[in-house]
């Protein structure tokens, strides 16, 4: 069982959001905060995480793998402890042969109703499998589920070599009384004919035979076989503040926001990443870190009905390592409807993380499995910008690792230089100002003689743990 951050240390790391109407001419202001990692590595994190909060205040949550699991915390991020299996691959030759997933899950009084995604023909070896989804319900809160009956399919049969069916990764509850399903055509993959698809049903009648696709601009065809048309994107939550369903989806360098007034045409609300990620791939063969099953829930509530403090989840792979080391990852997201001036759209927080037992400093964006255990917060050092500022000077820093035998120095340094200083790139990081701008405080390159470890630091005393390097520039402090 991984050690949990407290509920107020983690909180803490959310920056106060106020609630106004969205300012479209302006765009929105995004600050993500440090990323937490709940729980890892195992067979886990094969999905969208998906949860809701139970009666005595606490949160219940479900994570899977072919089976489904069932975690409960008490905060919606809290999710690293005791796992009990709920649901698991169905008879040889059913529809869930070779596993169940819940994706989505709603309380609707006693009632606690499940999206399952099943899969079943699968040769996952070459690429096989051929998906559906079913509807459940539990009187138990979640321990245990009946199958009511398949709600979204397609006629095609499954196919040597490809993924097929159709499946819905996220359902959001609207605001005029139905329930909206994302759905994914042939796993959403355009080289296999596959596209993102809209389907829904009324909120008091979401089991089987009630759920209608949308084709060629009405909700005209039958879940169970019926034909659909593409929208834009995999929404993801709906945004309370702005009145607009919220996509997270890959844009150039890593992941972006887009916004919808009508569920099916989306507008990206950032000019630039939300976070920058690197282009991990599934085979593993290039050995870049990998994000996935990326979706939103609130801070608050654990519901994809947001306000603007948001908890991002998403499964992650750290460099090199493949499918058996799957880590669940939460990420606070605050939002603002307008931003003010020319300050920067997006911000990503740098932190700067300390194993005391392995003398190791690790000053980082990404995730740090041994988060808050092994691994204690030393600062958060501000916020990197996700793009170069237009009229400003600015710096590119990437995160690097010692190719020295023995050594485990992670280094933050100038984009290009990590390849001549004998260290391995892991990652961009981010961009910095070159000189001081307004709300801004310095960061530098520190490193411990003792423990031959680099770091960096808004003190030029380097928290008294190292040795002042080199000026890396100006980060946000907010």
């Amino acid at each position: 069982m991984r050690v949990m951050i407290s509920a107020l240390a983690f909180l803490a790391l959310l920056v106060p959001a106020s609630a106004q109407a969205v300012d479209a001419a302006g765009g929105i202001r995004v600050r993500v905060g440090v990323p937490y990692v709940a729980r890892g590595p195992g067979a886990i994190a094969d999905s969208w995480f998906t949860e809701f909060k139970l009666p005595d205040g606490r949160y219940r949550g479900f994570t899977a793998l072919g089976s489904t699991l069932v975690i409960d915390g008490n905060e919606p991020y809290s999710m690293g402890g005791s796992a009990v299996t709920v649901l698991q691959p169905g008879p040889p030759g059913s529809v869930s042969s070779c596993g169940e997933w819940i994706q989505h899950v709603e309380l609707a009084g006693k009632t606690l109703l499940g999206w399952v995604h099943n899969e079943t023909a699968c040769n996952y070896a070459k690429g096989q499998t051929h998906a559906s989804m079913t509807f459940a319900t539990s009187s138990d809160l979640g321990l245990t589920w009946k199958i009511e009956g398949q709600i979204i399919t397609r006629t095609d049969p499954p196919a040597a070599g490809k993924g097929t069916g159709d499946s819905c990764p996220t359902v959001i509850k609207g605001k005029d009384d139905f329930y909206y399903a994302y759905c994914l055509r042939n796993g959403g993959q355009s080289w296999n004919g596959g596209y993102t698809f809209l389907a829904r049903a009324p909120v008091a009648q979401p089991g089987p035979g009630n759920w209608k696709k949308l084709y060629n601009g009405s909700f005209s065809e039958p879940g169970i076989g019926g034909q659909s048309s593409p929208v834009d994107t995999l929404a993801v939550g709906y945004w309370l503040t702005a009145d607009k369903t919220v996509s997270i989806k890959w844009v150039k360098g890593g992941l972006g926001i887009a916004l919808s007034q009508d569920r099916v045409h989306f507008t990206d609300a950032l000019p630039e990443p939300l976070m920058l990620t690197e282009p991990g791939d599934w085979s593993r063969h290039n050995g870049l870190e990998l994000t996935a099953y990326h979706d939103l829930i609130d801070a608050k509530t654990g519901l994809n009905l947001l306000g603007d403090h948001w908890l991002m989840a998403y499964m992650y792979l750290k460099p090199h390592e493949g499918f058996d080391k799957r880590y669940l990852v939460f990420r606070p997201i605050d939002v603002w409807p307008a931003r003010k001036g020319d300050e920067p759209f997006s911000g990503v927080m740098l932190a700067h993380w300390y194993d005391a037992a392995h003398h190791d400093h690790v000053s980082t964006i990404a995730p740090l499995p041994g988060n808050w255990s092994t691994y204690r917060l030393v600062e958060q050092s501000g916020y990197l910008m996700t793009a170069a500022d237009a009229t400003r000077k600015t710096v590119a820093l990437e995160e690097c690792v010692s190719k020295a035998p023995g050594s485990a120095d992670h280094i933050l340094i100038e984009k290009g230089v990590c390849e001549a200083q004998n260290y391995e790139r892991m990652r961009a990081a981010g961009f910095v100002f070159a000189n001081q701008e307004p709300n801004t405080q310095p960061l530098y390159r520190c490193y411990s003689d003792a423990e031959k470890s680099h770091f960096a630091s808004n003190r030029e005393d380097c928290h008294e743990m190292g040795r002042r390097e080199a000026l890396l520039g100006y980060v946000l402090k907010d």
